[in-house]
This record gives structure tokens, sequence and C-alpha cells, in this order.
């Protein structure tokens, strides 16, 4: 059963796949939240005491916030959190619950690739047609891939999770 093991390492285990697929998720995801908190109080603090507000910050905090929410979207997944459909999965009789569990996280992961393809397509739009923020003309692809690179990779951990998550 040591083969099993890397598939079902918790997160705390050393040298689990899942540990370096979160480890570097939940680092860079405090990065983009601290750096949003550490720009809005910064603005809103310039603003009031010195009528100085950051030039930008929506600009910036528009692009840090996507990358923010394509970070959070496999990590919802690693941590079972994406879909819950516990409360009707518990009426079903035994036999039932791992096929529906399957199907749901299959249903889940197609949604999630579908998301992934719409987000890529839109970058590729949006850096065609130079699509950027109003201040700052931050380039706006950056945000869409971004959220194409979560949607994927949330795909891929929904059918690699399918079957660890027991109701």
């Amino acid at each position: 059963m040591s083969g099993d093991r890397e598939s079902t390492s918790q997160p705390g285990d050393p040298g689990g796949w899942r540990q370096w697929v979160e480890a570097p998720l939940i680092a860079c995801g405090g990065i983009t939240i601290f750096a949003m908190m550490f720009l809005s109080v910064s603005d809103a603090l310039l603003r009031s005491l010195f009528d100085a507000p950051i030039f930008g910050a929506n600009d910036y905090t528009q692009v840090i916030l996507s990358i923010a929410v394509s970070i959070s979207l496999p990590l919802c997944v690693l941590a079972g959190r994406v879909i819950a459909i516990t409360t009707l999965v518990a009426l079903f009789p035994d036999r039932l619950r791992r096929p529906v569990d399957l199907a749901v996280s299959l249903a889940g992961a197609v949604m999630m690739g579908y998301l992934a393809w719409r987000a890529f397509l839109n970058a590729r739009e949006a850096a065609r047609f130079a699509e950027t923020t109003l201040l700052l003309q931050l380039p706006l692809d950056t945000s869409y891939y971004a959220i194409a690179a979560g949607g994927a990779l949330s795909a891929v951990l929904l059918l690699t999770e399918s079957g660890r998550h027991e109701h």
C-alpha cells in the first residue's frame, strides 16, 4: 500500500504530491491577500490623513484580486470544499454514494475545465485588443490567464481527488 500513500497523503505529510501543490498555493495566496490588505489600508490612510491616495490602487487591487481568486479555486478542491452535497448524498443508499460522488466530481471537473478554457480564450482576446485597466493601463490578459490556470488546476485536482473525500 505504499504506492497508495502518495495519492492519499494529507497536507501535513512530508513528501506527498499534495504538499508540492498546496504549499506554494498557500504561500502565494497569503502574499496576494496581504498585498491587497496593505494596499487598501495604505490607500485609505493616505487618502484620509494626507488627502493623497495611492494612484491606481483600484487597478492594482483588481489584478491582485483575480490572482487571489485563481489561487483559491485549487485550494478549495484540495480542502474538499468545492462541491458539497453531503445532505443530499446522505439520503442515498450506501451503494449509490460513491457513484454520485464520482459523478459530481466529474461534473465539477468539466465545469472548471470549461471555465479555464473560456478564461484562456478571453485572455487571448484581451491581449489581442490590448484591454487594460482604466487608470494605470495594466493589461487585463494577466487576470484572465490567472483564472484560466486556476480553473485548469482545479479541474485536474477534482479528477485526482474525486475518490479521496468520502461522505
